[in-house]
């Protein structure tokens, strides 16, 4: 081995995301089943279509926390998001905690673009 071997490069905020993006699913997938006391308290029970919606949620924001490594695991957890705001239409609270990660979401990309777009900025050496 050369005494130098350092690989140095710039780093990247796309890869740098990942983490934040993954910790976020973690806790939406801590966060999500809590809504089924709410569900059941509140809007008066839970149905099979709002049990299933929130297992689906789950399991995918599970899966989430790993695809978010392929080049195509941004999508999917903004999918999940999507999925997660249209619950408004079976269930309010469910609508309303998606609306709020949304809202985190949306904080996160946008400082992603920020970073990615300062780093572009950087000269170059």
């Amino acid at each position: 081995m050369s005494e130098q071997q350092d690989v140095t490069r710039a780093p990247d905020a796309r890869r740098a995301f990942r983490g934040p993006a993954s910790a976020c699913l973690v806790l939406e997938a801590i966060a999500v089943p809590l809504v089924l006391p709410v569900m059941a308290r509140v809007e008066g029970g839970i149905t099979p279509v709002k049990l299933a919606l929130v297992l689906v949620l789950t399991v995918g924001m599970i899966v989430g926390c790993v695809v978010i490594l392929r080049p195509w695991g941004l999508a999917f957890a903004v999918g999940l998001q999507v999925l997660m705001l249209l619950g408004f239409v079976l269930s309010p609270s469910l609508g309303l905690m998606g609306l709020i990660f949304c809202l985190v979401w949306a904080l996160m990309l946008w400082m992603r673009r920020e970073v990615i777009r300062r780093q572009a900025a950087w000269p170059v050496d």
